[in-house]
């Protein structure tokens, strides 16, 4: 029995290692709350910063744990002007971690309200189905939607829904290319280095093109998604519900020597 105890002490410390209030509505609305009364008058009311850090960047809350972050907040920054909040109870501060969690982490902020079933259907009837896969359905030109959530913010995809020409992911940048003997191949540009382009054409072949090959390569302004027609504020609020449920775990990839 005494060598089991340092087992279940750890199996505890191990269980309050991750926030039991993650992406909790009633827990990030009081989260806030604590966070204007305490902490907005040097981080800012948005808590991108003023007198002290932008917390929507900064390391410990975009990319540290929730028992680093839970331990800053009760026992404050050595070597700042933070002080400790010590006299918070442990579901204030996890209120706190998952208000900050909500602004910094793509997939952290509270389930989307919303008919998701209805944002299926509309998802469909509007032809997005047509260029986005979704559970393992659906077109190659636009950008895979399975983990969108994860990757994104609400606030971001509901931007690239009414704007899509605003911000183009790499990878759907529309190119015309017109090459020496004449043709005029336009698509998306998937690859691109000092010897070589790779265009994506609508029909879903692969054009790969040696530099010597080509004459011009022009970049088209835009996205490839055109601008939707009107939705309603529940259509939008029904297609967001739906999208916010596609968290599919993703691998990130960037660019480099490497991929080629």
């Amino acid at each position: 029995m005494i060598r089991a105890l340092p087992l279940l002490l750890f199996a505890v410390s191990l269980a309050a290692a991750e926030n039991p209030l993650a992406r909790d509505a009633a827990a990030v609305a009081a989260g806030r709350a604590t966070f204007l009364e305490r902490c907005a008058v040097c981080h800012g009311q948005d808590a991108k910063g003023g007198q002290a850090a932008n917390l929507t960047r900064a390391r410990a809350v975009a990319g540290g744990t929730d028992q680093g972050l839970f331990r800053i907040i009760r026992e404050g920054f050595p070597g700042t002007a933070m002080p400790p909040q010590t006299d918070l109870n442990d579901d204030g501060v996890w209120q706190l971690v998952s208000y900050l969690h909500s602004l910094a982490r793509p997939g952290e902020q509270p389930p989307v309200e919303g008919d998701a079933t209805a944002g299926a259907k509309l998802f469909r009837d509007r032809g997005c189905i047509s260029c986005h896969i979704v559970d393992g359905q659906g077109g190659f030109w636009g950008p895979g939607l399975d983990s969108i959530a994860s990757r994104k913010r609400t606030e971001e995809i509901r931007a690239d829904i009414l704007d899509p020409g605003a911000v183009v992911d790499e990878g759907y940048r529309r190119v015309a290319v017109r090459t020496k003997d004449g043709r005029r191949i336009e698509g998306l540009l998937k690859n691109e280095d000092t010897f070589s382009l790779q265009v994506l054409t609508r029909d879903g072949s692969y054009a790969l093109l040696e530099r010597p090959q080509i004459a011009s390569v022009e970049k088209l302004e835009g996205s490839p998604m055109p601008k939707p027609a009107a939705f309603t504020s529940e259509e939008l609020q029904n297609l967001l519900a739906f999208l916010d449920r596609q968290r599919d775990p993703y691998l990130s990839f960037e660019r480099g020597f490497n991929n080629y």
